[in-house]
């Protein structure tokens, strides 16, 4: 770390939090855990990074890799002429995690063949390979099905605690829950989950307004979509930001 912080208190800050957890180190999930990472393991970055020089043809690399904190994920060139790449890269990974005494947690490490359909996880985001409607291969970057339901079970608690509170203190509620979870998946390829979430939600806003009148179904005639959106103020920016395009590329 000291060759990384040159800040006498800073690396005095540091020492005190070492020193409470003792030889077992930060704990994951500790608000210091992800800068730490980032320092501990730029040897990491810098392994993989001269592993993409080295292996590089021209403007085409056959390795790509993303890193945060301690979340990584390295993708290799499937062509069979550069099938050599994975398990080199992999026993290079190990090596340099060694030497950092870091070990790799092997029940969430997985190896998947994205020409054969197979998807990963990263950061809450399922990635899989998919055609085009033009025919060509591009990544299908979407929220993860588990994520989507967490939001779900977490909305559900919601509309039992205020099942009599009025509506706009409900819709208070949740817009904060709503917004922070499409603001971090707002990229890639979210506009269908994005589309189901806002439907499930606006039928259960419909159905909290029928029970408070003593009506059944969801006031679909009743209880137009500007109204709620407008008047009682629920949640609407479901927009999914454009990709970046590589100006180079």
């Amino acid at each position: 770390m000291s060759k990384r912080v040159n800040d006498d208190d800073v690396m005095h800050l540091l020492k005190m939090i070492l020193k409470v957890y003792g030889k077992l180190g930060v704990p994951q999930g500790g608000v210091i855990s992800p800068l730490l990472s980032n320092l501990y393991l730029i040897e990491v970055d810098r392994m993989l990074e001269r592993a993409k020089e080295v292996t590089r043809h021209g403007h085409w690399t056959h390795i790509e890799y993303t890193r945060f904190a301690d979340r990584l994920v390295i993708l290799v060139d499937p062509h069979p002429r550069q099938r050599w790449l994975s398990k080199a890269v992999e026993r290079r990974l190990r090596e340099e995690l060694a030497k950092l005494q870091v070990e790799v947690n092997e029940e969430k490490s997985h190896r998947v063949d994205l020409t054969k359909g197979e998807s990963f996880g990263f950061l809450g985001f399922g990635f899989r390979r998919v055609r085009s409607r033009a025919g060509r291969w591009m990544p299908l970057r979407m929220p993860l099905l588990k994520k989507r339901t967490a939001l779900l079970r977490k909305l559900k608690a919601v509309f039992r605690r205020y099942v009599s509170q009025p509506v706009r203190l409900l819709i208070a509620t949740i817009n904060p829950i709503l917004r922070g979870w499409v603001n971090y998946f707002a990229v890639g390829n979210s506009s269908r989950c994005f589309s189901f979430i806002r439907y499930w939600v606006e039928k259960k806003i419909r159905r909290h307004l029928a029970r408070a009148r003593l009506r059944q179904g969801f006031g679909w005639k009743r209880w137009s979509r500007r109204w709620m959106y407008e008047t009682l103020g629920l949640f609407t920016d479901y927009l999914v930001a454009p990709p970046k395009v590589d100006p180079a590329r």
